[in-house]
């Protein structure tokens, strides 16, 4: 029973720091103002993370992993690469904003890491989410779907497209419209078709 407790305490902390730290950033927030919206003492609080890095990692780890598992299903549903980077789009897009403002969180913040720390999440955020897009990309061109790039700059131009819709605040009656376009822009460009 004791378990259970601290797993929904520690994930009731994640919730709350996740909105907080969203909302005003790493410096916006001290531990104290983290203890206070979870209901819980610092001690409390320090009991489940170390510190306020710790805690930032957790949430930016957790959420990478739900990143992850969303590419590779997608990577094993479709068949093409354009469709294959629709679901990854779609499957971004599907999370509640302030998921989404996650993916932008990790790339202000991620100075404030120490060194080793920013490192290791880095090379973890690459394998498990930037390096699984740049291989649905590679595979693309492999197979004549997409033409000739740098798969990297590629990945990052993607992303880019993406990221002002990457904040807490919602557009969600819009988002398919975005995500069209993104899609639109990303596979076919901006040009008129002269050809139709």
């Amino acid at each position: 029973m004791e378990a259970v407790e601290t797993s929904v305490m520690k994930k009731r902390i994640l919730v709350h720091a996740t909105r907080l730290f969203v909302a005003r950033g790493y410096h916006g927030i001290s531990m104290r103002e983290i203890a206070e919206a979870c209901g819980v003492s610092k001690a409390g609080l320090y009991y489940h993370f170390k510190d306020k890095e710790d805690l930032l990692v957790e949430i930016l780890s957790e959420n990478l992993a739900q990143l992850s598992q969303a590419v590779q299903a997608c990577d094993a549903a479709g068949s093409s690469a354009r469709e294959r980077i629709t679901c990854v789009t779609r499957a971004i897009f599907a999370q509640a904003p302030e998921q989404r403002a996650i993916i932008r969180l990790a790339s202000q913040e991620m100075s404030e890491l120490n060194p080793e720390v920013r490192q290791r999440f880095g090379e973890l955020y690459h394998e498990q989410f930037i390096g699984r897009i740049e291989a649905l990309l590679a595979d693309g061109i492999a197979r004549g779907e997409l033409r000739p790039m740098n798969v990297s700059q590629g990945t990052w131009i993607y992303l880019g497209m993406m990221y002002p819709f990457f904040n807490a605040v919602s557009g969600s009656d819009r988002t398919d419209e975005v995500i069209q376009l993104v899609l639109g822009l990303f596979f076919d460009g901006a040009a008129m078709n002269k050809g139709s």
